[in-house]
């Protein structure tokens, strides 16, 4: 080790010698060096400022919190104040099929004693043509025809859908359903809507609203019986799935509003009938 160190310094005498200014040669032998192990800094107790928004606000977990109504009023304001609600949609489709069946009826009744009236008033009229008379004879007939319809179509649609407004409504306001409700209610519909007629007509129409509500009644149990149930939790099954029908023809109607705005479609079935084929060929492309 001495000798490699002495030749070394002989050399370097050499090269200082010659006048050569030139780097000095590496040590072979390199000295340790100590690390010394810093330390971590450690945070400080100030709060360092920053404009993360995430920071400064801590997200909060909110829990939807749904209000059930306690009251009967409650529950009845709960039906005008939530969409898609069988109590409405009962009502109004019940509304307006009596008033179409009604006003056909009513129509189809009357006709015979509206051309009875029409030859009676008649005689001896004479007419421009056989075509004119043709005329003023179907014109006559049109109009005996609506007049009998609507007449008849009120009175059915103002009881049917009395009874059915007053049945939903008892029920959401109970918070249970009976199967006498129907009977009662048709009855006291009855008696009040004919009471003009005098007692012996208020009579009739209770027998009658008696009957009919019994038939009803009568249903409600065979679709109780029919799914192994109560007839209070039938009819919320039924009030379940009523409503879940119409949530999906509201989003289904959506759908193809929105379709006929974007694609600018006048006639709504043209607007039906592609989003259809919308829907196949999606399911087509799933099933592949």
């Amino acid at each position: 080790m001495t000798e490699q160190q002495e030749k070394q310094n002989s050399e370097i005498g050499w090269w200082e010698w010659l006048g050569w200014k030139g780097s000095p040669p590496s040590a072979t032998t390199s000295t340790p060096i100590a690390i010394e192990h810093l330390a971590e800094p450690t945070p400080s107790s100030e709060a360092v400022p920053t404009t993360s928004v995430a920071a400064i606000v801590a997200p909060k977990v909110v829990d939807s919190v749904e209000v059930v109504p306690k009251t009967g009023w409650d529950r009845i304001m709960a039906i005008y104040e939530r969409e898609n609600a069988m109590e409405k949609d009962a009502t109004i489709r019940v509304v307006r099929m009596s008033f179409l069946g009604g006003f056909l009826v009513g129509g189809a009744t009357g006709y015979a004693q509206a051309r009875h009236a029409y030859e009676t008033n008649n005689v001896g009229r004479k007419y421009l043509s056989p075509s004119d008379a043709v005329k003023r004879k179907i014109d006559y007939a049109i109009v005996r025809f609506a007049k009998g319809g609507f007449g008849t179509g009120f009175k059915c649609a103002l009881i049917t859908g009395s009874i059915v407004f007053l049945t939903t409504h008892v029920t959401a306001y109970r918070d249970k359903f009976s199967s006498w409700y129907f009977p009662a209610i048709s009855a006291l519909v009855g008696g009040v809507f004919t009471f003009p007629l005098g007692l012996i007509g208020s009579m009739k129409a209770v027998g009658l609203g008696v009957s009919s509500g019994l038939t009803l009644s009568a249903v409600v149990h065979l679709y109780a019986m029919a799914i192994d149930k109560p007839v209070n939790d039938a009819y919320r099954l039924f009030k379940r799935d009523y409503e879940k029908e119409l949530k999906a023809s509201a989003e289904w109607d959506s759908r193809v509003t929105e379709l006929m705005q974007r694609e600018q479609i006048v006639w709504r079935q043209q607007a039906v009938k592609k989003l259809k084929q919308i829907d196949q060929e999606k399911m087509a492309v799933f099933d592949d």
